[in-house]
């Protein structure tokens, strides 16, 4: 019933992702400009198939331009700080007008100077590096949420995908029960008039019955190209639709065996890209801690002035000067040092918690998927006996018919189309769990790789 064969295709490895994350942000930045600027991109292959689909996803789609501005502004904030031990330069004019008080009798003469000033701070005790500690872990933070966010897009694609096939085999099973009822109006309605075989109350009914038909078929078309066009937007290409799509080849998915929960949980904790992200935002949040601890630390600063007076007369004014400061705050009455400890540590106890509190949702939902795999599997079994079942019936009455004798095969045929439908939908479901728990996981689209 798999209609598709997955093509040899490479895999999408996390750390390529990672290592081309920021040259992508300099290509395309700014990221506004070039949403609105009609970026042509290469039409999708017809019939489309969903290793395809999950390859050709926009890069300028909004999940992940978003993804991509938050990894942008945690690596500014990173050179920001990075920047603190940077050369200062700056030129200085002071326009002046004196009047001396040695000098009895003088009025107010031009005392002007301006010169060049260069400082470079030499050491802090610790506190850049804590903030440089804290940049970095938030913007390791930004880089893994980019892939969380970029997992969701591709279980989308698959959802989506999957959505369009279901749809379009619904339309065919609904066409096939309008025929049917259409058939068996328009014949029971000519031998009424005809013969006076069927009363009118007879014919009422079966009318009644092919109106209904023809409402579902009807719904079942706006439902293909509803799923079309919400596969389109989840590809970043609104309003390109597929006309066909490939019914793709999931047995990477179907000889799995099921681990036992407690190990399976216990790899999620470990190797969650979202978890990873929140214990980066746990380390920022310490190293914030440090940070505001030493607020007050001494600063080891040196300056270089070069100097020009209007007036050269006093002997203070020197022409270049090397200076050495050596910053030791004492008292600071407004307390501001402590504020920034309290609210750090409250930042840090929210984050510790916000990790904990995700890691029971990751434990909830890896029960889930494997509850949800479980009764898949009851599902493939219960939808492959049917499939069978009906397979069998319809052959039967096709027999019956050839036989000229009573049969209802055109109901057998729809009732094999839709027990055929339920065995698609159960795979589709199958390998979305699948799905899932590799993204848990932080492993690569299994679809994505060399068959």
């Amino acid at each position: 019933m798999q209609a598709g064969v997955l093509s040899r295709t490479l895999p999408i490895m996390r750390s390529r992702v990672l290592r081309g994350l920021l040259a992508f942000m300099v290509l395309t930045a700014p990221l506004g400009v070039q949403a609105q600027s009609g970026v042509t991109l290469a039409s999708l292959p017809e019939p489309l198939r969903l290793v395809d689909a999950l390859l050709a996803v926009s890069e300028t789609h909004p999940d992940l331009q978003m993804a991509h501005t938050q990894v942008a502004a945690a690596q500014i904030r990173l050179e920001q700080v990075e920047s603190s031990y940077g050369l200062d330069a700056f030129v200085e004019l002071q326009p002046r007008l004196a009047s001396k008080a040695s000098v009895s009798g003088v009025d107010f003469e031009d005392d002007s100077r301006y010169g060049l000033v260069l400082s470079k701070r030499l050491m802090d005790f610790g506190r850049s590096e804590s903030e440089k500690e804290a940049a970095s872990a938030a913007l390791k933070a930004q880089q893994v949420a980019f892939l969380v966010r970029r997992d969701r897009l591709t279980l989308n694609i698959m959802e989506r995908f999957f959505a369009v096939i279901l749809a379009d085999y619904t339309y065919r099973l609904f066409d096939e029960r309008l025929a049917i009822s259409y058939f068996r109006y328009i014949r029971m309605a000519e031998r009424r008039d005809r013969f006076e075989q069927y009363s009118d109350l007879e014919v009422a009914e079966h009318e009644a019955l092919y109106r209904k038909a023809y409402a579902a078929r009807l719904q079942a078309d706006l439902r293909r190209r509803q799923t079309r066009h919400v596969l389109a937007l989840a590809l970043g290409r609104p309003g390109e639709l597929s006309k066909e799509l490939v019914t793709p080849d999931l047995a990477v998915y179907r000889d799995r065996e099921l681990p036992p929960y407690t190990e399976l949980a216990d790899q999620v904790i470990s190797k969650s890209p979202a978890l990873q992200a929140r214990r980066q935002d746990v380390a920022a949040a310490q190293a914030a801690v440090d940070v505001a601890q030493k607020l007050n630390s001494p600063v080891l600063s040196a300056e270089f002035e070069a100097r020009e007076y209007s007036n050269t007369a006093s002997a203070s004014r020197d022409r270049y000067r090397a200076n050495l400061k050596f910053n030791v705050p004492l008292f600071n009455g407004t307390g501001q040092r402590d504020t920034e400890v309290a609210l750090a540590r409250n930042t840090l106890l929210h984050e510790q918690a916000e990790l904990l509190s995700a890691e029971y949702a990751v434990r909830e939902k890896v029960l889930a998927l494997l509850v949800g795999l479980e009764i898949n599997r009851a599902q493939a079994l219960a939808a492959s006996a049917q499939e069978t079942y009906r397979s069998y019936y319809q052959d039967h009455s096709r027999a019956l018919y050839e036989l000229e004798m009573r049969s209802d095969l055109g109901d057998a045929q729809a009732a094999a189309a839709e027990a055929m439908l339920e065995v698609i939908r159960v795979d589709f479901q199958h390998a979305l769990l699948w799905a899932q728990i590799d993204a848990l996981l932080g492993l690569p689209t299994a679809l994505i790789q060399e068959n």
